[in-house]
């Protein structure tokens, strides 16, 4: 969800960010059917950016999850949301938006999915400098005799960090705790579906 969430700040135009860490539902009070609606009124136009493995668990509660399929390295293959929150939305906003707009204008909806294009941009200057400090720290890291180590920038201070702090969790939105969630809703006006659980694995 980071790329989805830093992407909902970064282009100033969406109107709705959904991402795996938060649920969300459709219809009701603070739904995102109401809130699409108002912002298509308003604006003629809603920009959502979606993030891959958002709303699994709605799927699951709709019938509309697949078949558990897994990958060549073990990893569980998330239902492709995007084509089906498509049909959904058209299914709850047709009528609305025919009744409510002068030439009775239905739902049109474009989905575009950027997949790799996103990991293809070519590297900048910046890139390329941080490429060159990642490498020869790692080539200084292992001449030290270091092994199972990453190298990073944590506070702009390169370091080694040792692969299992790494790979013992993942990496999630920390939507309790982090401001730039706060952010994402503030900006876009969406709906907080916030909850009082706190779904980091190591909780203070």
């Amino acid at each position: 969800g980071f790329i989805a969430m830093h992407s909902a700040l970064g282009c100033c135009v969406a109107d709705l960010c959904l991402v795996p860490e938060v649920d969300f539902y459709f219809d009701g009070p603070g739904g995102i059917v109401d809130h699409l609606y108002e912002r298509i009124i308003e604006n003629d136009k809603a920009v959502i950016v979606l993030a891959e493995g958002a709303g699994q668990n709605l799927m699951a509660e709709m019938g509309a999850a697949g078949e558990v399929v897994k990958d060549a390295s073990g990893n569980v293959l998330l239902d492709d949301i995007g084509p089906w929150l498509c049909v959904q939305l058209k299914k709850r906003l047709d009528d609305r938006l025919e009744k409510a707009t002068p030439h009775g204008d239905k739902l049109y909806t474009k989905y575009v999915d950027p997949s790799y294009m996103l990991r293809g941009v070519p590297p900048n200057t910046a890139d390329n400098l941080y490429c060159v400090q990642l490498a020869h720290n790692a080539v200084h890291g292992a001449m030290a005799g270091l092994t199972s180590f990453i190298v990073g920038s944590v506070n702009t201070r390169e370091c080694y960090v040792p692969i299992e702090l790494v790979a013992n969790k993942r990496n999630v939105i920390d939507v309790s705790h982090q401001s730039l969630w706060e952010y994402v809703v503030f900006a876009t006006g969406q709906p907080a579906f916030q909850t009082n659980e706190d779904s980091r694995d190591d909780k203070d």
